[in-house]
């Protein structure tokens, strides 16, 4: 969880997008180019922290003393937790998208944040009550194939007239075509 002191809009349990990247600071989770990425608590932090100040040129000592809360760390720490960062939102060396180094000042977030609206109760109900007709769907759907299945089959079986056996043999129906009149020739 966030520290205490740098809660903002963009932390807690607001989602917020920056361009195509989702964050979630409340599960440390990022949506990026549709994958999902996990990341540690300070990372999120920090983000969360940019987010706040979006186009503010932040120093590496107010970084420091806000993210850190106070903590002893080295400068190292803020510039690997940067890079990681990065890294995860997807910048590259040769164009910033995400965050910037300002040379001897610090660096600053490019991207202005925008929060993600949750789905309303009524709009998660309508889908619920989707899943529940599923299954009434699905029976009247096997039904018509069923009787799709019969009408087809029974359509294609030729229906020939059967013809009973002369006198004297099994009283089984044949299965040969019956004889076919022939005229008389007078």
């Amino acid at each position: 969880m966030p520290n205490t002191e740098i809660q903002n809009e963009f932390s807690g349990s607001t989602a917020f997008a920056l361009g195509d990247v989702e964050v979630y600071p409340e599960s440390l989770n990022l949506v990026v180019a549709g994958q999902e990425r996990r990341v540690e608590p300070k990372i999120m932090d920090l983000l969360t922290y940019f987010s706040a100040r979006p186009n503010q040129v932040l120093s590496k000592s107010q970084l420091l003393s806000d993210v850190w809360g106070g903590t002893n760390v080295v400068e190292e720490a803020l510039q690997r937790a940067v890079s990681i960062l990065r890294k995860t939102l997807g910048d590259d060396r040769e164009s910033r998208v995400f965050i910037e180094t300002i040379s001897k000042k610090g660096y600053r977030l490019l991207v202005s944040p925008v929060p993600i609206r949750e789905p309303r109760a009524d709009e998660i109900n309508i889908t619920e009550k989707n899943i529940q007709t599923s299954p009434l769907i699905l029976m009247i759907g096997a039904a018509i194939l069923v009787l799709l299945t019969y009408l087809v089959i029974n359509s294609l079986t030729d229906q020939v007239p059967m013809a009973p056996k002369p006198d004297g043999e099994s009283s089984e129906v044949s299965t040969e075509p019956a004889p076919v009149p022939q005229p008389d020739d007078d």
